[in-house]
């Protein structure tokens, strides 16, 4: 499960947290708890299960505890394992740092890395040239009375927002240190109806030590991402390392390990099926709590679209990446991103469908509507919550979806972007002083400084793809919904002329001289609205009608949020309060710990998933080709049943993956699964493809985490990547004496 970087992706998921109501905890292994809520659950309930560790042990917030040795790591979560910073997550987390550090003769994506002493460990940066970071929960705590204080029900929707963000900052701004490192988050939960202080440690030395090569990091690939059965070891070690006196540092070749207040140990018993096991990690957000209307405006407009988009950006990119070697090495990242994505969408809007989770929403929102009407108080309190969210989706859908595409082609590049701003910046310079953006020459100054780098980066091709297929996304638009910059251009032809135009509008836009170099893109700057009109250039132009459909669409959510804000919480509060018992918190990026067992599934008619994958099944998958091509040196060890102490307890094979019930979501990748003792025993990687469109329900039957069995981590790190070096650093229990050390 990836972090998700693109544009398109990141708008999907602001507008997803905005635009679904589950019941309450009474099934299965069903959420994801803050770590200071764990004595409200059935703590008799998981010691049967197996929990054998008290809850302190868990979470402390008078002393170390598991919580301070899970991390947030660029979009996913990774955990320390030694005193030396030794941090464990997935390849697939790291994965853009071991892009952004390969060219064409050195391609460390596909064949891995080993750093053979401290020195050669590789420091860790993305796509972007910005530093990996890890990020440790200091202290978390409930600040719904200050973020509300001041707030009324009498106040307008968007009064009530701006008092409530104005709260926010100033709780932020008190509990943030700059300089040493230390960040406050204030985060609403259950839609607003409470808010929570977080307060982080950032670390801003990270490195790669160790990564297995692609065709063990990723083995499967697309065909078995979010499959059943997996046989992929999706894990990479990378050290976090701070200044000589503890506290974060960017990178320096005097800097020296972080000192951890915990690190996980690690069971090398492994586990079985039924065992208990939990996880603690950063989980992304869920949507569990969200009325029928945005469960529906999601399944059948929002999310088909983003489908569409993001099928295209992919095969554009993969279009791009024949151009050379050096092309696909750089791009493998961003391919891998919206690939992964893409099918969790397309898995969801199935779940969706399948289970009619609209059809649930609606009954549960009849029964709630009776309840109200039942009685004249519960009128009064919760009355006009459910109308009030359903007229502002009817009047979200009066422009949608034609808002999402005039956005997307607003962002479509960073070019794109800079052209808007040349032509805000020139309106801007027209009117009069008093009524001037205040922002806009700070952010032209930005832009500036910026315009070498963008322009380096530039991909052409993929810019003129991506335009071509969100010109025919306007051209599918409905009559009502039509996009006048588009339309004018273009709108009347239709069929092949249609086409046939919009390819040479896009070949035109994309290829203005105007921003061929830096020295001419700076010039435009300091142009007036008509000095640009007459240069006629169709970027300049079209990007800067685009800016402004774009801004009065981004109003309109505003005020949609605005709304929602103030209806949602309410509507919670009533469903609690008819329901009676207390809700789990939707995930939203901050530490969680879920709990489960070792479980398969029957995923359709006539077949049973047992739990666990082992080695032989890499062998029988492996094709030779990509993505099945597993390595032959791999190979040659299982033929030799070069096993070690990593083998299961027949000693026949290696267990490579195993399935478990835990609440997990996107972000969780990298979360240590650990089993009663809070030992580590696994690795999350992955959700299965039956579980998926577990953000806005949960799946007990079929739902499932996919975790790497930590004895392939080590097998691999071992018997494989010639990095056992680093077991010296871990303190790994139920091993032979030789491979002990002390806690």
């Amino acid at each position: 499960m990836k972090s998700i970087r693109s544009r398109a992706i990141a708008l999907f998921v602001s507008l997803l947290l905005f635009a679904s109501m589950a019941p309450v905890r009474v099934l299965g292994d069903e959420g994801m708890f803050l770590p200071d809520t764990l004595n409200d659950l059935p703590i008799r309930k998981l010691q049967q299960m197996g929990l054998k560790i008290p809850l302190t042990d868990i979470y402390n917030p008078n002393g170390a505890s598991i919580k301070d040795a899970v991390v947030i790591v660029d979009g996913g979560t990774g955990e320390f394992l030694s005193n030396e910073g030794l941090l464990l997550t997935n390849h697939h987390v790291a994965f853009d740092a071991l892009v952004a550090a390969s060219n064409s003769a050195k391609d460390y994506a596909t064949n891995g890395y080993l750093a053979k002493t401290r020195a050669e460990e590789l420091p860790a940066k993305d796509s972007s040239g910005q530093n990996y970071t890890a990020e440790i929960t200091q202290d978390l705590k409930d600040v719904t009375a200050p973020v509300l204080s001041g707030v009324t029900d009498a106040m307008s929707p968007q009064d009530r927002s701006a008092a409530i963000a104005m709260n926010i900052r100033s709780i932020e701004a008190a509990n943030t240190k700059a300089a040493d490192g230390i960040s406050a988050k204030v985060m609403p939960l259950n839609e607003g109806l409470s808010y929570y202080l977080f307060i982080y440690l950032k670390l801003t030395d990270v490195r790669i030590v160790y990564a297995p090569p692609k065709n063990i990091g990723f083995y499967g690939g697309d065909p078995d991402n979010f499959e059943w059965p997996r046989h992929c070891g999706d894990f990479t070690f990378m050290r976090v390392y701070a200044g000589s006196d503890g506290k974060p540092r960017g990178y320096s070749p005097g800097n020296v390990p972080y000192k951890p207040k915990k690190f996980l140990s690690i069971s090398m018993a492994g586990v079985k099926d039924n065992d208990f096991v939990m996880v603690m990690g950063y989980p992304g957000s869920t949507r569990r709590y969200r009325e029928s209307y945005s469960i529906a405006y999601n399944q059948d407009i929002f999310m088909p679209l983003l489908i569409d988009t993001l099928r295209t950006q992919m095969e554009a990119l993969q279009e791009e990446g024949k151009a050379s070697r050096e092309s696909r090495i750089k791009l493998q990242s961003r391919i891998f991103d919206l690939s992964n994505t893409l099918k969790d969408l397309e898995g969801s809007v199935t779940a969706l469908r399948r289970e009619d989770v609209v059809g649930q929403k609606q009954k549960q929102e009849a029964d709630f509507t009776q309840w109200v009407n039942a009685n004249p108080e519960r009128q009064k309190k919760y009355g006009e919550a459910l109308p009030s969210l359903a007229k502002a989706y009817d009047e979200l859908n009066q422009t949608q979806p034609r808002d999402t595409v005039a956005q997307q082609i607003a962002g479509l590049s960073d070019t794109f972007e800079v052209a808007g701003v040349i032509a805000a910046v020139a309106a801007d310079k027209d009117k009069p002083q008093a009524e001037r953006n205040p922002n806009l020459p700070l952010v032209a100054m930005q832009v500036r400084a910026g315009i070498s780098g963008i322009l380096s980066e530039r991909n052409p091709g993929y810019e003129r793809r991506q335009l071509i297929s969100l010109l025919r996304e306007a051209a599918a638009l409905p009559p009502a919904q039509k996009i006048p910059a588009v339309e004018k251009r273009v709108g009347n032809l239709s069929g092949d002329a249609r086409i046939r135009a919009e390819e040479d509008f896009a070949r035109a836009v994309i290829e203005s001289k105007n921003f061929s170099s830096a020295e001419s893109v700076n010039k435009l700057f300091n142009m007036s609205t008509a000095q640009l009109r007459d240069l006629h250039d169709p970027l300049i132009d079209f990007a800067g009608e685009m800016t402004d459909l774009a801004g009065d669409a981004q109003e309109r959510t505003d005020v949609f949020n605005a709304l929602v804000a103030r209806w949602r919480p309410l509507l919670l509060r009533g469903m609690s309060e008819m329901r009676g018992g207390k809700l789990y918190p939707d995930a939203n990026r901050t530490l969680r710990f879920s709990y489960g067992s070792v479980k398969g599934y029957v995923p359709k008619d006539a077949a049973i998933y047992a739990p666990f994958t082992n080695l032989s099944g890499v062998i029988e998958k492996d094709t030779g080709h990509e993505p099945f091509n597993a390595p032959e040196k791999l190979k040659q060890i299982y033929r030799a049943h070069d096993f070690g102490p990593y083998a299961a307890q027949d000693g026949k094979d290696v267990p490579v993956d195993f399935l478990s019930t835990t609440d997990i979501i996107g972000g969780n990748s990298g979360s240590p699964i650990l089993n009663g003792r809070g030992e580590q025993v696994g690795i999350v990687f992955d959700g299965n493809y039956e579980g998926l469109g577990n953000d806005f329900f949960y799946n007990d039957a079929r739902g499932r985490t996919i975790s790497v069995d930590i004895r392939y981590v080590l097998f691999i790190l071992d018997k494989f990547g010639g990095a056992g070096y680093l077991l010296k650093e871990l303190d790994l229990r139920d091993a032979p004496a030789s491979m002990r050390k002390a806690a």
